[in-house]
């Protein structure tokens, strides 16, 4: 995505109610750009955990919903299956109510899930 798709993509998102400053970030992430991990791709079904580190990282993350925070820092260890919502946008299916950007999510290995 090159920066005339990213602006494009910013302000779309700020007609629909987003900060700027939030806007601008989404853009970053959806292209893929600045200090961003990059997005992966997953199908459904397979197991996932967060990635805690990357989420905490985000310049905006001491915004976030307090509700939203509280699950992410107690869902570190925690196997989820996903659910593809759409291309990188992932939910829980145990936990449906959140959705992720899948640069947000770390794939887990079979052996991984033997261990939980």
């Amino acid at each position: 995505m090159n920066r005339e798709q990213r602006r494009a993509l910013a302000k779309r998102a700020q007609k629909h109610g987003m900060s700027k400053e939030l806007a601008k970030t989404y853009a970053e992430i959806a292209s893929g750009t600045g200090e961003h991990t990059k997005p992966q791709a997953f199908e459904e079904g397979d197991k996932i955990r967060l990635n805690v580190e990357a989420i905490k990282a985000r310049k905006n993350y001491e915004r976030m919903s307090p509700m939203y925070k509280e699950f992410v820092e107690a869902a570190g260890d925690t196997v989820f299956t996903a659910h593809v919502e759409r291309a990188n946008m992932i939910s829980l299916a145990e936990e449906p109510k959140w959705l992720f950007w899948s640069g947000d999510l770390v794939k887990v290995t079979d052996e991984e899930t033997e261990d939980v």
